[in-house]
């Protein structure tokens, strides 16, 4: 008998034992509440577009203007987040986030009116997105700059294993109530909240006495000071269009 699948396991089992050990507990706390709060977007956001075109009757036009709303909402959503995180914490930004995010799924799940859906939208992309700067910025503080890198690559994993499960469980709760997905997304949002307020410590440096703190214009204008750098735009560029390309699943790829 072959003895290889085995030892197979047996080496992913200690490479992931040491992996574990390599990082703070607080690094994996992190992760398991992404885990989890990913897993209920995961579950939704596949079956969302057959949601909108059968609930509201629209084309995919219509639809591919309410995902561009998202989008650009969650985009000015995630500046306001990033400025407000190094004033009021990480964990209350991200608290802040993860319940904003649940009551959003809520709420896009009991509008029936296609005129205050829109609207709705706007408000859901940048509520839903104030927390994102966050995160990343607790892997920043957790971890020092030579594992920085990996611990992002963790998380980035961690989402794609979400994503492989959520639509599986998505498609059992889709064929019984298009709601339980929006409810499943908010519960999973506010478990997360709770493991977050439980387990997780806030990260930012505390201020020093008599250290300027930025103005929230300084912060904004921060953001134009990057957009000269032309090497960072062609990344960002690229960047989109990849993403451009994995969220077809989310939209024409459902239909």
């Amino acid at each position: 008998m072959s003895t290889g699948p085995i030892n197979k396991i047996t080496e992913y089992g200690k490479s992931f034992q040491s992996t574990y050990r390599e990082y703070p507990k607080q690094f994996w706390v992190l992760i398991f509440g992404t885990f989890i709060d990913r897993l209920g977007g995961a579950l939704l956001f596949p079956f969302f577009t057959l949601y909108l075109t059968s609930k509201f009757g629209i084309g995919m036009t219509q639809v591919g203007f309410i995902f561009g709303m998202f989008a650009i909402s969650s985009f000015f959503g995630s500046m306001i987040g990033g400025a407000l995180t190094d004033r009021i914490g990480r964990k209350s930004m991200l608290l802040f986030g993860l319940v904003m995010s649940a009551v959003s799924s809520l709420l896009m799940g009991v509008v029936d009116v296609l005129a205050l859906f829109f609207f709705v939208t706007l408000i859901v992309g940048i509520l839903s997105e104030v927390g994102a700067p966050a995160q990343q910025a607790i892997v920043a503080d957790l971890l020092p700059e030579q594992q920085r890198a990996e611990g992002y690559g963790i998380i980035r994993i961690t989402a794609n294993l979400a994503v492989a499960i959520g639509p599986v469980i998505g498609g059992f709760l889709a064929t019984s109530s298009y709601m339980l997905l929006f409810v499943s997304d908010a519960v999973t949002s506010l478990i997360t909240a709770v493991i977050v307020y439980i387990a997780l410590k806030e990260t930012r440096r505390a201020p020093v006495e008599g250290e300027a703190q930025e103005s929230m214009t300084q912060t904004f204008k921060g953001y134009f000071v990057v957009a000269k750098d032309s090497a960072f735009v062609w990344f960002l560029g690229a960047s989109a269009l990849m993403v451009l390309v994995y969220m077809q699943m989310n939209t024409t790829l459902a239909v």
